[in-house]
C-alpha cells in the first residue's frame, strides 16, 4: 500500500513474477466517475470508494477459491479499508512510505500517470498509516524493495524464470510466423490496386465502380466484425485464425472469375466478411502469451506486416500482371489465383504450428508455462469489478466518437494510398507492370520504417498526441503536395510521407485509445473504435476514385483526404485535454 506514485504498482508485479503470483492492480477498479474525479484533482469520499473496495475484495476472494496466491497494489489509505479487502483473507501487508516533496517531483516526471499530483495533498490528508505493516521506504530502488519484502516474509521464489530470455524466446517463435500470415492477408486485401491496371479496361469498369468494390471489403469487414469475435471466444483463437485464412484464401483465388460490377463487389464484400475475425483473432491470442508490459511492442512488430506487404507484393503483383494470356488467363487473374496459394496453405499450417496457449506449448519447460500462466493469467481485468461502470449510453460518448473520427481519418488515408497507389504511378510514369511494382515499394518500405521509430520514440517518451497530430499534419501537407505535383521523384516522396505518416499514426492511437477506458469499457469501446474507423478505409478509395471520375485527375481526391487526415490530428489535440470522463 502506499499513495499515489509511491511505486505500488512496479514493486507489486515485480513480487509477482519472482513468486509466480497474480498480480492486481486496484485501480483498475475504480468507476469512471472516481477516475474523472482523481484526473481532475478532486479527493474520494469514503463513498466513492466502498464500491471499489468490495469489487477487490471479490475479486481476492474468488482468487482464494482457486487456490491462488495475490499481490495486491492499492492505495487503502485508512484502516477501515484495509479491514474491508482483508475480510476472511490472510494479508500481509506492505507499506511503501515516501514524503510528499519525493512523490510529487515523481509524478510530476511520470507522463500519462494514473491520478498524477493533484490528487496527492488528498491522498496524505486522508492517509492512516499501519502499525502491522512492514514499512519500506519508496524512496528505494524497485528491485531493492522487492528483495527486502521476500528477505522479510521469508518468501523463496517459486517459480525462477528470466523473463527477458522468455519473451525473447516467445517473440521468436511466435512473431515470424504471424507476421507471415499478417503479410499474406493484408497482399490479399490490396492486390486489387494492381488487378486495375488491367482488370478496369478488360471489364470496363470506371474508377468510381473500382473505387467502390475496392472499399466494399470494409463494408464486410465492418458488419461481420462482431459476429466473428463472438465466434473467436467460442473456438479459440489457433483454430480460428486457420480456418479465416483458408476461407480467405479461397474467397481472394476466386477473384480471378469476376466478370461483371455485381460479381467483383460480392467477392470483396465476402473477402471483407473472411478477413473481419483476422486481426482481432491474432490480438487476441498474443493476449494469452505475452505480459501487458511486452504487449504493446509485440503488437507493433506485428502490425508492421501492413507495410511490409507492399514491399513484397508490389514487385510479385507486377510480374504476375505481364503474364498476360497465358493459359487463356489475363495476368490479373493468375495474380489472385497465386496470391491466394500462400494463405491456404499458412491456414493449414497454422492448425499444426500453434499452440492455443502456454499450457499447450510444447517447446516451453513447466516452469516457463507456470511463469506465463500466473503472470498472463493474473492480469485478466475482473468483470465484477468494473460492471456497472459506464455512464450514459454509448453513443453519447464523445471522447470515444473523438477517437473513431481519427481512426477514420487515420484509415481514409492508408487504404485511399494503397489501393490507389499503382494506378496514381502508372498514368505518372508509364512504366513496365514490373518496374511499377518495384517502383511502388518505396512508400511502403518508408512506412515500415519510421512505424517503428515513430511508436518506438511515443513508448519510450510516453508521449501520445503530439506523435499522432504532427504524423496527420505531415500526411496532410505531403498530399497536398502530390496532388499539384507532376514529377515522378517528388510524387514518390510526396506518397511516402503520406503513407509513413497515416501508418505511423496506429501504434500511439491504438496506445492512447487503450489507455482512455476502464476494464469494463475498453473491449467494446476499442471495438467500435475499430469497427466505425475501418469504415474510413472503405471511404478513402471509393471518394479517390469519385472524384477522378468526375475532375478527370486525382488532385481533388487527394485534397480532401489531406483535410481529413489534418482534421483528425487536431482532433487527437483536443481528445487528450480536460476530464476523461468518458471512461
Amino acid at each position: 500500500m502506499g499513495v499515489t506514485g509511491s511505486g505500488k504498482s512496479t514493486t507489486g508485479k515485480l513480487l509477482a513474477e519472482r513468486l509466480g503470483w497474480v498480480f492486481l492492480e486496484a485501480d483498475e477498479f475504480h468507476s469512471p466517475e472516481n477516475i474523472a474525479k482523481m484526473h481532475n484533482g478532486i479527493p474520494l469520499t469514503d463513498a466513492d470508494r466502498r464500491p471499489w473496495l468490495d469489487a477487490i475484495h471479490a475479486r481476492l476472494v474468488a482468487l482464494h477459491a482457486e487456490e491462488k496466491n495475490v499481490v495486491l497494489a492499492c492505495s487503502a489509505l485508512k484502516e477501515s479499508y484495509r479491514q474491508r479487502l482483508a475480510k476472511n483473507l490472510l494479508v500481509e501487508i506492505v507499506y511503501l512510505k515516501g514524503s510528499p516533496a519525493f512523490i510529487g517531483r515523481r509524478l510530476s516526471q511520470r507522463r500519462g500517470h494514473f491520478a498524477g499530483t493533484p490528487i496527492l495533498a488528498g491522498q496524505f490528508a486522508d492517509l492512516e498509516e499501519p502499525r502491522d505493516a512492514f514499512i519500506v521506504s519508496s524512496e528505494l530502488p524497485p528491485e531493492e524493495i522487492a528483495r527486502k519484502i521476500l528477505r522479510h516474509f521469508s518468501l523463496p521464489a517459486k517459480i525462477t524464470i528470466d523473463a527477458s530470455s522468455l519473451l525473447q524466446k516467445l517473440r521468436w517463435r511466435l512473431l515470424p510466423f504471424l507476421f507471415l500470415l499478417y503479410v499474406v492477408a493484408y497482399l490479399d486485401r490490396i492486390n486489387v490496386g494492381f488487378a486495375a491496371l488491367q482488370m478496369k479496361a478488360q471489364l470496363g469498369f470506371s474508377d468510381s465502380v473500382y473505387g467502390l468494390g475496392a472499399g466494399i471489403f470494409f463494408l464486410g469487414y465492418f458488419l461481420f466484425q462482431v459476429p466473428a469475435n463472438l465466434a473467436l471466444e467460442r473456438v479459440g483463437a489457433r483454430r480460428w485464425i486457420s480456418f479465416l485464412m483458408i476461407c480467405w484464401g479461397i474467397v481472394s483465388g476466386c477473384m480471378f472469375a469476376v466478370h461483371s460490377v455485381a460479381s467483383f463487389y460480392s467477392l470483396r464484400f465476402l473477402l471483407g466478411a473472411a478477413e473481419a475475425g483476422f486481426f482481432p483473432g491474432v490480438i487476441y491470442y498474443l493476449r494469452s502469451w505475452f505480459p501487458a508490459s511486452a504487449r504493446a511492442g509485440v503488437v507493433a512488430l506485428f502490425m508492421t506486416a501492413g507495410p511490409v506487404s507492399g514491399v513484397i507484393g508490389g514487385p510479385i503483383s507486377g510480374l504476375l500482371l505481364d503474364w498476360n494470356h497465358r493459359g487463356g488467363l489475363a495476368g490479373w487473374q493468375w495474380m489472385f489465383l497465386l496470391e491466394a496459394v500462400p494463405a491456404i496453405l499458412l491456414g493449414s499450417a497454422a492448425w499444426f504450428f500453434l499452440a492455443d496457449n502456454p499450457g499447450r506449448a510444447t517447446w516451453l519447460s513447466s516452469s516457463e508455462k507456470s511463469w506465463l500462466q500466473q503472470t498472463v493469467g493474473g492480469e485478466a481485468s475482473p468483470a465484477s469489478g468494473t460492471s456497472t461502470a459506464h455512464p450514459g449510453p454509448w453513443f453519447a460518448n464523445a471522447r470515444l466518437w473523438g477517437f473513431a473520427l481519427v481512426y477514420f481519418g487515420l484509415n481514409t488515408c492508408t487504404y485511399g494510398i494503397s489501393l490507389w497507389l499503382p494506378t496514381a504511378l502508372h498514368s505518372l510514369t508509364g512504366l513496365p507492370n514490373l518496374l511499377l511494382g518495384l517502383l511502388s515499394t518505396v512508400p511502403y518500405l518508408a512506412a515500415a520504417i519510421l512505424m517503428v521509430l515513430i511508436g518506438t520514440h511515443s513508448d519510450r517518451t510516453g508521449e501520445r498526441r503530439w506523435h499522432i497530430a504532427l504524423s496527420a499534419f505531415a500526411g496532410g501537407i505531403a498530399l497536398v503536395f502530390s496532388g499539384f505535383s507532376v514529377g515522378i521523384a517528388i510524387s514518390v516522396f510526396c506518397f511516402a510521407i503520406a503513407l509513413s505518416a497515416s501508418s505511423s499514426m496506429a501504434g500511439p492511437f491504438w496506445a492512447m485509445a487503450s489507455d482512455s477506458f476502464t476494464a469494463a469499457a475498453a473491449a467494446r469501446s476499442i471495438a467500435l473504435i475499430n469497427a466505425i474507423g475501418n469504415l474510413g478505409s472503405g471511404f478513402g478509395p471509393y471518394w479517390i476514385g469519385h472524384l477522378r471520375d468526375t475532375t478527370g485527375s486525382f488532385r481533388a481526391g487527394l485534397l480532401s483526404v489531406s483535410a481529413l487526415l489534418s482534421l483528425a490530428g487536431l482532433i487527437a489535440l483536443i481528445l487528450d485535454r480536460g476530464p476523461q470522463n468518458s471512461k
